[in-house]
């Protein structure tokens, strides 16, 4: 359970993390996946979307505004072209509920 404008906060092992447009090896950006039933193609770009969010500067946090219920979160890495990395490299799905009275985490209020 988490409150409405929740920080949802990245992290890796093993691979780095640097900005779309900036070719390093075994780097990518973090692309965020919210209530998606299928996952996008994995053999281009990824779309900007409501639904996948792009964190092309190598963010490593956002804060989410979701409606209140359950949602799933997927996070994805993709190369400095938003290309899903082979084999990807993606999280297990997280599933949430959104609700009024959640308890706010103390850093994560703004």
């Amino acid at each position: 359970m988490v409150p409405p404008g929740f920080i949802v906060r990245f992290t890796i092992s093993g691979m780095g993390i640097a900005p779309a447009g900036v070719e390093v090896e075994n780097t990518g950006h973090f692309h965020l996946l919210i209530d998606l039933d299928t996952l996008p193609d994995m053999n281009g770009p990824l779309p900007a979307t409501p639904q996948i969010l792009h964190f092309g500067k190598g963010q490593s946090e956002t804060k989410l505004d979701l409606a209140e219920g359950p949602h799933t979160l997927r996070v994805m890495l993709a190369d400095h072209l938003h290309v899903p990395h082979d084999p990807p490299v993606i999280s297990d799905p997280i599933r949430i509920t959104v609700a009024a009275d959640a308890p706010v985490v103390e850093d994560d209020v703004n």
